[in-house]
């Protein structure tokens, strides 16, 4: 039997109110793919924390945007991969994350885990709009700090608060924003635009 996507795990019978173009975005099992891109807004209020962070965006309009995602297998989970270039004249700015089951074991739940090897982690609560439309993305539960196999709880005052919603525009085309913030910093950087699904 085919397995089934982390998302559709995850959702259980949520997912299938989401729009089609939605699915196609997230309803990849292990081995399959797809591309999403097109021109974003990006910001960030503290430029000097790029090099704490390099994955930060640097501030611009219309930024060309280049989205891999890849269902696969990671140490015996369904994962959903990311890698994202944000494509500057001056360069791309390459960020990675791996979302996996979250360890948390409630429902409608994944964790985030940010670079290459992982050194992050955040949970995540899905949400699907009652009319299907759109799926949002918020930190709910643990946050970690990721050091090969060992996953250490990180205190409230390092945690982050992320949103990401991505709702429907058409049969191919999608509204993406994502909004990072912190207690004491307050919001910190995101971006947002409207991208293909192909």
């Amino acid at each position: 039997m085919a397995q089934q996507s982390l998302f559709r795990m995850a959702l259980v019978e949520a997912f299938d109110r989401l729009a089609p173009v939605l699915q196609r975005h997230y309803d990849l099992a292990p081995g399959q793919e797809v591309v999403i891109e097109g021109p974003m807004r990006a910001w960030n209020r503290f430029a000097w924390a790029r090099a704490l962070a390099p994955f930060m965006p640097i501030p611009a309009d219309q930024v060309p945007v280049y989205v891999r995602n890849r269902g696969l297998i990671d140490r015996g989970e369904v994962c959903y991969e990311w890698q994202r270039e944000f494509r500057y004249p001056s360069g791309a700015v390459v960020s990675y994350t791996l979302t996996r089951p979250a360890r948390d074991g409630l429902p409608a739940r994944v964790l985030d885990t940010f670079n290459r090897p992982p050194n992050i982690g955040i949970t995540l609560a899905l949400e699907v709009s009652p009319d299907g439309q759109a799926l949002r993305q918020t930190t709910a539960g643990p946050q970690f700090a990721i050091r090969g196999e060992r996953y250490t709880a990180l205190p409230g005052l390092f945690h982050i608060h992320s949103v990401a919603i991505e709702r429907a525009v058409d049969e191919r085309t999608i509204h993406t924003e994502v909004v990072i913030s912190h207690p004491v910093f307050g919001r910190m950087f995101g971006y947002s635009g409207v991208l293909r699904v192909s």
